[in-house]
């Protein structure tokens, strides 16, 4: 079933693959920027040490008896003497140790060394240092994978929006296909079994009433199945106390026609008195599914044990057959998955029993052997008093 969560999921994948491969052009993005970003500090501090020496020039061309020193607030600078001894500096301590290339970068900085001709000053040469900074191309990358990401949302939004709303519409069409073909089926089930009870009751019992019965309870329990499978998020659930003994009880009775038609013997061990708090129709499902598939899956002529035991934390509710068996325990629990195809069905019965039980609480085990059996054990938490 396509829905929104779906839809949601997928636009998050075709995001993340999407952004795993832009990120390789945006990494050459990234260290382009960070290397053209080194170009421009050299520059910009080779221009200053240029400043400085014709600001040295300048006073030696005026004569004036006060050097004004030049200052900025992005470079750090200081004039040196031959014997690296400073004149003037507003470098940061460590910016002072003396380097032999003319750029060196330290931690944070980057600085720039420079020789002087013979001045006034009788400066040997300046260093030039200032701060690095690549915040600017961190905001840049930062703002390219903001608007990539935008722009491959929309558009795998608008994408699979538009590739999914056929499904959507046959989706819709289904379902009300459905409803409106268990709505027609309903009321001819119903007439159907009160006919063959009224023809039960003024005949003798014979295999072909008996064949016509267990066909019925069969196509009742498809149909039951189906209309729990539509209504089952309609907010009209309501828990109750339930006595499980008797319940079971009647259960097994309602389906001995069916266990009867292949001649398999039903063998009980209900303990009294079990009392849970449950939701009927839910119980239904899981008890019915249950019952039908032990006796759909025994071979002829077999016997199937069902018990309800009480435990100090649990009612355990048993479900033993000596059918075919179950090849692929993990699959059996997925909604469509059948066994046996021969069986009939449409392979939804388990995946009910899974959601209910998943909804309240009630743990499963599973053991089976091909061609030995299968034994489906629920374990209801016994309520705290």
């Amino acid at each position: 079933m396509i829905n929104k969560q779906n839809d949601t999921k997928y636009i998050f994948v075709q995001v993340v693959l999407t952004l795993a491969i832009a990120f390789i052009p945006i990494y050459f993005y990234l260290d382009a920027s960070v290397e053209n970003q080194r170009i421009k500090d050299k520059i910009g501090l080779q221009n200053y040490s240029d400043s400085v020496f014709k600001r040295i020039k300048n006073f030696e061309q005026e004569n004036n008896d006060i050097f004004y020193y030049p200052r900025s607030n992005i470079y750090r600078s200081g004039i040196f003497k031959n014997s690296d001894k400073n004149i003037f500096a507003t470098l940061k301590e460590s910016e002072l140790l003396t380097f032999d290339t003319n750029f060196m970068e330290y931690e944070n900085s980057v600085c720039y060394k420079r020789y002087f001709p013979p001045n006034i000053l009788n400066a040997a040469y300046v260093t030039v240092c200032k701060d690095i900074n690549n915040t600017q191309i961190i905001y840049n990358v930062l703002i390219l994978l903001l608007s990539i990401t935008c722009l491959i949302f929309l558009s795998s939004f608008f994408i699979i929006k538009q590739s999914t709303e056929p499904y959507k519409k046959l989706n819709k069409y289904l379902d009300n296909f459905i409803k409106d073909a268990m709505h027609e089926l309903k009321t001819p089930l119903g007439v159907a079994r009160i006919n063959l009870d009224m023809l039960a009751m003024k005949t003798d019992h014979n295999k072909y009433t008996s064949r016509i019965n267990s066909a019925l309870k069969n196509m009742t329990l498809v149909y039951e199945d189906l209309e729990y499978y539509i209504q089952r998020k309609l907010p009209h659930r309501q828990k109750k106390d339930i006595d499980l003994s008797s319940f079971l009880t009647r259960r097994i009775e309602f389906f001995k026609d069916l266990a009867d038609a292949k001649n398999i013997k039903i063998i009980t061990d209900i303990d009294d008195n079990v009392d849970i708090y449950f939701d009927e129709m839910e119980l239904y499902r899981l008890v019915d599914n249950n019952l039908s598939n032990s006796i759909k899956y025994s071979k002829t002529d077999t016997l199937i044990s069902i018990s309800l035991k009480i435990t100090k934390e649990y009612f355990v509710l048993t479900f033993k057959d000596k059918g075919v068996g179950i090849k692929d325990k993990s699959r059996i629990f997925n909604r469509y998955y059948r066994g046996d195809k021969i069986s009939g069905g449409f392979g939804i019965g388990l995946s009910i029993v899974k959601k209910i039980c998943d909804d309240n609480g009630v743990k499963i085990r599973v053991n089976s052997k091909v061609n030995r059996g299968s034994s489906f054990r629920y374990f209801f938490v016994r309520k705290t008093l």
